[in-house]
C-alpha cells in the first residue's frame, strides 16, 4: 500500500540574535561540498533533543542509527523543551549549534534557515522528491531546502469507546462534520450522567486552550488559500470556527477557555482520567496515552481514533482535511568533512524507512510511511487497531498548521492574542479578528 500523505516575520529577540551575528543569505553551500561518507572513519555527532527523559524519540533513532553504522557515534544533547526556539537562536547566534537538531514547526523555519546556521540538505531532498510515501515540500525555499521531516503529526479525534457505549450513544464513524460531533456532545451530556459518570466534572469533550485547536481546523479547511487570506489579514475564515468553540463552551460541553488556562488542564489526564469523551489533538497523544495505561497513569479503557470532523460547509478534498506541521531535523553548517558527512547520514536516514520504523516501534507518527512502518506502529501493544483507527492514522490531507512566508510569525503571535480575547469573551470575534489585522498591518506583516 502506498499513498501520498500530504502535509504543513521573525520574533523581535530571534531577528536580533539574526542581525547581530550579520547573517542574511539563505543557509549554506555544504551540500555541494559533503565529502562521501567514510564508514570505517570513527566519527562523533551531536544531536539535539528536549525532556529526554520523557521523550523516547531522540535516544530511539540515535540508538537505531548507531546499530547501523558503527562507526559513528550519536551523541544527544538536551534542550529544554519551553525554551527550545530560545536556546538554540543563542547557540546558532556563536556558532555552537549541535550538529544535528530539530526544527519544531514551521513558524519559524524561514528565520532559521535565514540565519546561516543550516547547512543546504537540497542534495537528501532530491533522493526523495518521487518517494509517495514521504512530503518534503514543506521545507523548500526558493529552490533550496534546509531540513527534513522525520516527524509528521496529523489531528484526529481520540474517543473513549467505552464512554459511548455505556451512554448509549453512536461513536465516530468517519463521516462527521462538526456538527454531527456537535449533536454527538450535546447527547453525551445529557446521558453520561445516567451512565453513572459525574456531571460534575466529566465533560463529552475537552477542547484544549491553544489556538490551533480553532484557528489551525479553520486554516485547513476553508480553502487553505494563504495568499490571500492569512497573509492579506483576512481572517473571516475563523468566525465560524469560533462561533462553534464559543458554543461548546457555552452549553458546558468542554472545559471553558479560562478555566483550562489558568488551571494549566493537561489534556493528556482529562482523557486519560475518562474525564472527557472526545479530544481533538495530534497523533502524539496515541504514544502518551498506550505508555500511561500501561504504566497505570491513565487507566483502563478502550479507546480509538476517528477522523478529524469536516467543515459543514465545504468539502474540497476525497479524504478527511486536517493540519499538522512536520518536525524537521537540520544540520549545523558549522561542521565539514566526515563530521558533515555523517550528520547528513543521519537525516536521511532519520527521513527515510529506517528512522520510520524505529519511531513507529514506539507509536510515534514518522514522516515516512511505507506498509512496514505501518505494520510496526499498529503492532505496538496497547494501540488501538480498529479500522477506523488505522483509516483516521494514515488517511488524510494533513495542511500545514504554520504558513511559511514573510510576517508569519508576528501574525500567528497577534492572533495567539485574538483567541485568548475571543474564548475569554472580552472582545467580539469580529473585533479581536479586526484588531489582529491592524495590528499586523502596524508592524509591517501585512502590506495593503
Amino acid at each position: 500500500m502506498k499513498f501520498n500523505h500530504t502535509l504543513k516575520a521573525a520574533t523581535a529577540a530571534f531577528a536580533a540574535v539574526v542581525m547581530s551575528a550579520g547573517l542574511a543569505a539563505c543557509g549554506s553551500d555544504s551540500a555541494g561540498k559533503t565529502e562521501a561518507l567514510d564508514e570505517n572513519a570513527k566519527t562523533t555527532i551531536t544531536f539535539a533533543g528536549w525532556s529526554l527523559d520523557s521523550t523516547p524519540e531522540f535516544k530511539t533513532l540515535a540508538d537505531a542509527f548507531n546499530k547501523e553504522h558503527k562507526n559513528i557515534t550519536v551523541e544527544l544533547k538536551e534542550y529544554s523543551a519551553d525554551d527550545y526556539d530560545t536556546q538554540l537562536t543563542g547557540d546558532i547566534s556563536g556558532g555552537s549549534q549541535p550538529d544535528v537538531f530539530p526544527i519544531k514547526n514551521l513558524q519559524k523555519y524561514k528565520t532559521y534557515a535565514e540565519s546561516e546556521g543550516l547547512a543546504d540538505l537540497s542534495d537528501i531532498a532530491a533522493e526523495y522528491a518521487d518517494d509517495d510515501n514521504i512530503d518534503v515540500s514543506n521545507y523548500e525555499l526558493d529552490g533550496k531546502y534546509y531540513a527534513m521531516p522525520y516527524r509528521q503529526d496529523s489531528w484526529v479525534l481520540f474517543y473513549n469507546k467505552d464512554m459511548f457505549d455505556k451512554a448509549g450513544v453512536a461513536a465516530p464513524d468517519g463521516t462527521w462534520t462538526w456538527d454531527d460531533y456537535t449533536k454527538a456532545a450535546e447527547e453525551l451530556k445529557e446521558k453520561l450522567p445516567a451512565a453513572g459518570y459525574d456531571a460534575n466534572s466529566v465533560y463529552p469533550t475537552y477542547q484544549h486552550n491553544w489556538q490551533s485547536v480553532v484557528q489551525g481546523f479553520a486554516l485547513a479547511q476553508t480553502g487553505y488559500d494563504v495568499d490571500n487570506t492569512f497573509f492579506k489579514g483576512d481572517f473571516s475564515y475563523l468566525k465560524p470556527y469560533y462561533e462553534r468553540a464559543l458554543k461548546w463552551q457555552d452549553e458546558g460541553l468542554t472545559i471553558d477557555w479560562n478555566t483550562s488556562n489558568s488551571t494549566k488542564v493537561q489534556y493528556q489526564a482529562q482523557f486519560g482520567t475518562q474525564k472527557a469523551a472526545m479530544l481533538p489533538m495530534g497523533t502524539w497523544f496515541a504514544a502518551t496515552l498506550v505508555s500511561q495505561q500501561a504504566s497505570g497513569d491513565a487507566e483502563d479503557f478502550t479507546w480509538g481514533m476517528a477522523p478529524i470532523p469536516q467543515n459543514p460547509d465545504e468539502s474540497s478534498s476525497d479524504k478527511p482535511v486536517t493540519f499538522g506541521d512536520p518536525t524537521g531535523l537540520a544540520v549545523s553548517s558549522q561542521i565539514d568533512g566526515q563530521k558533515l558527512a555523517a550528520a547528513k547520514e543521519f537525516v536521511k536516514w532519520a527521513s527515510g524507512e529506517g528512522g520510520a520504523k524505529a519511531l513507529a516501534a514506539i507509536a510515534t507518527t514518522p514522516a515516512y510511511f511505507s506498509d512496514a512502518v505501518v505494520d510496526a506502529y499498529f503492532g505496538v501493544d496497547g494501540m488501538a487497531s480498529d479500522d477506523l483507527t488505522k483509516q483516521a492514522w494514515q488517511e488524510h490531507d494533513t495542511k500545514p498548521e504554520n504558513p511559511v512566508g514573510e510576517g508569519s510569525d508576528t501574525i500567528i503571535s497577534l492572533l495567539k492574542d485574538a483567541h485568548s480575547s475571543i474564548m475569554t469573551k472580552t472582545s467580539s470575534i469580529d473585533d479581536a479578528l479586526a484588531a489582529a489585522k491592524q495590528n499586523a498591518i502596524d508592524q509591517g506583516a501585512i502590506i495593503e
